[in-house]
C-alpha cells in the first residue's frame, strides 16, 4: 500500500511550503486522478475522521465508472492517530522521521490553524469536518478486482488513493448544536438481535454508498421546496417512510429507544426480525439546505435475526 511503503522510499528535498499549490474542485480530481498525481493541490471537501477512517470527500459528484476515494495522511512528522488495518497510526504522536512517499518528502505546516484542526478531531473521535487543504496528491494504482475498478493503494485494506496534508488552510469549527457530526451516520448503533445476522438495508454518510448521499440530498431540497416539509419536523414519519422500499406493505410499529436533539433510533419487530432505524440531522447536509435548517434524514436501517 502507498501509506504503509513511504519510509521504503529514498528521501529527497523537501517539496517546500512556499510552493503555490493548484487549487481543483474534488469532483475534477475524481474525474481523472491519473492527471494530478504528484501534484501539489488545494481541495476542499468535508473531512471524516474515526475507526478506519481518515478520508476527504464530496458526495455530490457525477457517477464514474470506477471506485474512488481518497485517504489522509498527514506530511512532515505528525501522525492522525487513526486506527486502520494495515498498519495504521495509533499509539504514537509523531513518526520518528518525515514523511516520504513515492521518492517524494512532504512537508508539514504546523501552525495555530493546524493544531485547532487536529484538537478538534481529538475532541470529537468520530467526526465530520468541512476543510479545505493543501497537499500533495498521489493516484495509487487502477485496478480490476471482482469486476470492479478502483483507484487504490492507500488506506485501510488499500482503498483509496492518498492525499498527504501539507497545510490546513481553514476549516469550520463545530459550533452548532442542532445538527450530527458524527461520520458512521448510526453505523455503531445496538442492533435488537444476533449481530452475526445483520444485514444492512442503507446506510448514508459522505464516506459510503455515495448514490444514498445524494439521496439525502434530494430530500432535503424537497424539504425546503415545500414537498417534503414535514420532514424539519417528524422523524418518525421520515424513518417509516424510508422502510417502504425494503418492506413493501408491511406496516410498521415503531418503538423509539434513543433521542437527542439530533438523532433518533427507532426499532420495529417483524416476523422474528429486528430493525433498527437510525435518523439524523447530518451536519454535511447543512451545505445543500436553502436556509440553515437540515431536515431529518434516515441514515441508517439494519435488520437482525431475533431466531
Amino acid at each position: 500500500m502507498l501509506a504503509s511503503a513511504c519510509s521504503a522510499y529514498p528521501k529527497q528535498s523537501s517539496s517546500g511550503l512556499g510552493q503555490e499549490p493548484r487549487t481543483i474542485a474534488y469532483c475534477e480530481l475524481a474525474g481523472d486522478p491519473a492527471a494530478y498525481n504528484h501534484e501539489l493541490i488545494r481541495l476542499t471537501g468535508f473531512v471524516t475522521h474515526g475507526f478506519e477512517d481518515f478520508q476527504l470527500i464530496d458526495p455530490n459528484c457525477p457517477p464514474l465508472p470506477y471506485q474512488f476515494s481518497v485517504w489522509l495522511m498527514y506530511g512532515g512528522k505528525a501522525e492522525s492517530n487513526t486506527a486502520y488495518c494495515c498498519p495504521g497510526e495509533t499509539g504514537q504522536e509523531s513518526r520518528p522521521e518525515s514523511l516520504v512517499v513515492e521518492g517524494i518528502q512532504v512537508p508539514l505546516l504546523s501552525d495555530s490553524v493546524f493544531q485547532r484542526f487536529t484538537d478538534l478531531l481529538k475532541k470529537e473521535p468520530d467526526t465530520t469536518v468541512h476543510a479545505t487543504v493543501v497537499g500533495r496528491f498521489f493516484s495509487g494504482k487502477k485496478q480490476e478486482l471482482g469486476g470492479k475498478t478502483s483507484w487504490s493503494g492507500a488506506g485501510h485494506l488499500g482503498c483509496c488513493s492518498l492525499f498527504v496534508v501539507q497545510r490546513v488552510e481553514t476549516f469550520e469549527p463545530h459550533t452548532r448544536a442542532d445538527v450530527d457530526y458524527t461520520a458512521e451516520a448510526g453505523w455503531y448503533e445496538k442492533e435488537g438481535c444476533k449481530y452475526n445476522s445483520l444485514r444492512w438495508q442503507k446506510h448514508v454518510s459522505v464516506n459510503y454508498e455515495e448514490e444514498a448521499a445524494k439521496q439525502a440530498i434530494t430530500e432535503q431540497k424537497l424539504a425546503d421546496n415545500g414537498e417534503r416539509s414535514w420532514a424539519f419536523i417528524d422523524p418518525q414519519r421520515v424513518a417509516i417512510e424510508s422502510l417502504k422500499p425494503f418492506y413493501g406493505d408491511e406496516i410498521p410499529t415503531l418503538r423509539k429507544v434513543k433521542t437527542t436533539p439530533v438523532r433518533q433510533v427507532f426499532r420495529w419487530n417483524t416476523s422474528g426480525k429486528s430493525v433498527t432505524i437510525v435518523v439524523t440531522r447530518p451536519y454535511w447536509l447543512s451545505f445543500y439546505a436553502k436556509t440553515n435548517t437540515v431536515a431529518w434524514i434516515t441514515t441508517m436501517i439494519k435488520q437482525a435475526d431475533c431466531h
